[in-house]
């Protein structure tokens, strides 16, 4: 048995939520800071995990979805959906409560459990016979709004419910304003007419799904010193319980300890001391009043509470000379032994209770952990009759798992959206994707958008232009260059679509256009090499257009020739260029003629001399070697602007292009500044801007 969908409504960061899991492989939740990660688990632990408190239950006006508004008469749903329910003895119970097939048991059988929270009956009567009685729905409105302006979410007005064999899928909105109620007309049902057919069957106060399954969760590691050294929170303590029950020479250890707390507790200055603090004690208070004390040892005789006193002695390696205390460990090294302490109980748990099945909730194991061991720690994780959750936002772990067992979350304005990135690929593609991705360990799965690139020029010297021109990073907008071969473009790009993760996709690639046909400074090789080049590029072209053609969530844009003849079209980057060719040869006649080259109104020449300049020193080294002469006056390429700019479809860009405004004109004249900031409007500064400026990155960007 195994958990296939988990769907959450109005809880957390979710208003309305789908999960998919696989039953084979580890199912990885990925995601950026404060998308819900955590929350996915905590819902799941409600219906799933015994450890948690009843009152963690009993939610609060905070565990609603914000973007309800006033969330006073909403209900949170959380439903769990089981595949896999066989014919065991064990399962056969659990199926007789929650299959959806009538209680007729399967090997595939299905099932589900629902957890909601909703207002109490009174209060729903009360809000249906509100909406009964007003036909206006003005009028309608106004009442059930006062009514609810003077209720609030508390243990009086509402309570946590358990239903198997829902038949509901609480996501659709339709559905949930039938069931629930309609809140843009404020129209709501008659809880007496409620259908067990449809909503399913409140779950028998005799059964508890808790006690069928097992659920261990594992928190988010980040400084767990504190946990290791605290008994209560040390797997350690469990383990040694367990390991007590099992040991027959318990009653001589006993013994032992027993003549050792009688030994140290007859040493003389022990002794004298005890003496002294009572006859202290009854000086102060009388002997009528004053307790009786007495220092003893108290290691405890009590065998399991023994064996719980226990220890660790740890190092870093092998070759360190530490302390052994774990406080002086590193944090990666008291993380890693409290991943295994932590795994290594829930197997020893697992194997001493009967459950049907296990679920393993791992949030974000790579906290502090090094890289190559993030990876090796994923791809161990294999647990008998098991079913694994991890949440991470790293990219050793997400990059080595199945995209097929993915669950990406994606922050939105005011909610959290959940992306299959396999959801309609053939099974081929989805694993030629895994293993590009494995291979690499690229960030593209935790982007807001991305722009892909085929060059180590352009992943190199893009995000510096853009900073220095623009004022604004792409880590800042959220855009994610990744670099990868052209060949696989259309592959990966397949990731990015509406029915997977929809999340807008640029990329970048050359056209390799012919610049020259029949000229005195290239060789007819060159120029063979060049028509040959533009023939392939335009099938490429072609070939890109006609797969992307109806995908709205990717984009190509190219460049005429190649990236670094585009840099060079301009007159503002030709000095880029130039800087690095001063430092490349010791030469100066040479040195002077490809500067004149490349500064060369001649534009077939100045595109021919910066080629063969680059191919010299290398590309990306040319590259890299600009960064560090790389201002404001340089000029982003057209191509790429317009690439940023579609990455960024349907985001928020006030923010962004105020910003590189304030940046643009911080860098002028005070003169210049004054005028421009007297202006109370963004569209009347941009007015004035375009005074002193007609073609900078900035203009050219606005005006895409």
């Amino acid at each position: 048995m195994y958990i296939s969908r988990l769907s959450i409504v109005n809880y957390k960061n979710f208003e309305q939520s789908n999960f998919n899991f696989s039953k084979d492989s580890v199912n990885t939740i990925i995601g950026e800071n404060a998308s819900g990660k955590t929350n996915v688990f905590q819902a799941m632990r409600i219906v799933l995990d015994d450890s948690l408190p009843m009152n963690a239950k009993c939610l609060s006006k905070d565990d609603f979805h914000r973007g309800l508004g006033e969330p006073f008469g909403h209900w949170i749903v959380i439903s769990i959906f089981f595949d896999g329910l066989g014919d065991s003895e064990e399962e056969h119970v659990l199926s007789n409560y929650i299959l959806n097939d009538d209680g007729k048991s399967t090997a595939t059988g299905s099932g589900t459990y629902s957890f909601i929270y909703r207002p109490k009956a009174h209060i729903r009567q009360e809000m249906h016979l509100l909406s009964s009685r007003y036909s206006d729905k003005d009028e309608r409105t106004d009442a059930i709004k006062k009514f609810i302006s003077k209720q609030s979410i508390t243990r009086e007005t509402y309570e946590p419910v358990a239903f198997v064999r829902t038949k509901l899928d609480f996501t659709d909105q339709n559905v949930y304003k039938k069931i629930v109620g309609d809140f843009d007309n404020y129209i709501f049902p008659d809880p007496n007419m409620e259908d067990s057919t449809e909503i399913g069957n409140y779950k028998p106060p005799y059964f508890s799904i808790v006690k069928e399954v097992a659920c261990t969760y594992v928190k988010a590691l980040r400084n767990v010193v504190a946990d290791l050294k605290y008994h209560k929170t040390n797997p350690l303590y469990k383990l040694l319980t367990l390991e007590s029950k099992h040991i027959e020479d318990e009653k001589d250890v006993a013994n032992d300890i027993r003549k050792v707390n009688e030994k140290i507790s007859s040493i003389p200055e022990i002794e004298a001391l005890s003496k002294s603090i009572s006859k202290s004690l009854i000086n102060t208070v009388g002997s009528t009043y004053s307790p009786k004390i007495n220092v003893s040892s108290q290691l405890p005789e009590d065998f399991t509470e023994l064996i719980q006193s226990l220890g660790l002695i740890v190092e870093d390696s092998i070759n360190y000379q530490g302390t052994g205390k774990i406080e002086d460990l590193s944090l990666g090294g008291a993380n890693l032994i409290f991943l295994a302490l932590k795994l290594y109980e829930y197997e020893a748990i697992r194997d001493n209770e009967a459950h049907i099945t296990h679920f393993l909730m791992i949030e974000e194991p790579e906290a502090h952990i090094h890289n190559h061991i993030q990876k090796t720690l994923f791809e161990n994780f294999n647990f008998k009759n098991t079913q694994v959750f991890v949440s991470t936002h790293s990219t050793q772990i997400s990059s080595a798992s199945k995209i097929s067992s993915m669950n990406i979350l994606a922050r939105k304005e005011s909610k959290t959206e959940v992306y299959f990135p396999a959801s309609g690929l053939d099974e081929p593609n989805a694993q030629c994707i895994e293993r590009y991705l494995d291979a690499v360990r690229s960030d593209i799965l935790f982007a807001k958008s991305v722009i892909l690139v085929e060059g180590d020029a352009e992943l190199i010297l893009i995000p510096a232009l853009v900073r220095e021109t623009l004022g604004v990073s792409l880590d800042e907008m959220g855009i994610s260059l990744v670099k990868m071969d052209g060949t696989v473009f259309i592959h990966i790009s397949d990731l990015f679509h509406k029915t997977r993760i929809k999340n807008y996709c640029s990329i970048l690639t050359d056209l390799d256009a012919s610049f020259i046909t029949d000229e005195d400074f290239a060789s007819d090789k060159y120029v063979k090499s060049q028509i040959d080049a533009e023939k392939s590029g335009a099938l490429r072209k072609a070939k890109m257009n006609e797969y992307i053609k109806d995908n709205e969530y990717v984009e190509a844009f190219y460049a005429e020739n190649t990236f670094e003849t585009e840099l060079v079209r301009y007159p503002e980057n030709v000095q880029l260029f130039n800087d690095v060719v001063k430092t490349s040869y010791t030469k100066e006649a040479v040195r002077e003629k490809v500067i004149n080259n490349i500064s060369s109104k001649d534009m077939p020449l100045r595109y021919y001399s910066t080629l063969k300049f680059a191919n010299k020193i290398g590309k990306g080294w040319l590259a890299t070697k600009m960064i560090e002469h790389v201002s404001i006056q340089n000029v982003v390429p057209t191509y790429i602007l317009k690439a940023i700019k579609f990455s960024l479809s349907h985001r928020n860009l006030s923010e962004i292009c105020l910003k590189m405004m304030d940046y643009n004109i911080s860098q002028m004249e005070k003169k210049e500044q004054k005028k421009i900031n007297s202006k109370s409007t963004f569209e009347a500064k941009f007015k004035a801007y375009r005074e002193f400026f007609k073609n900078d990155s900035f203009i050219k960007f606005m005006d895409i």
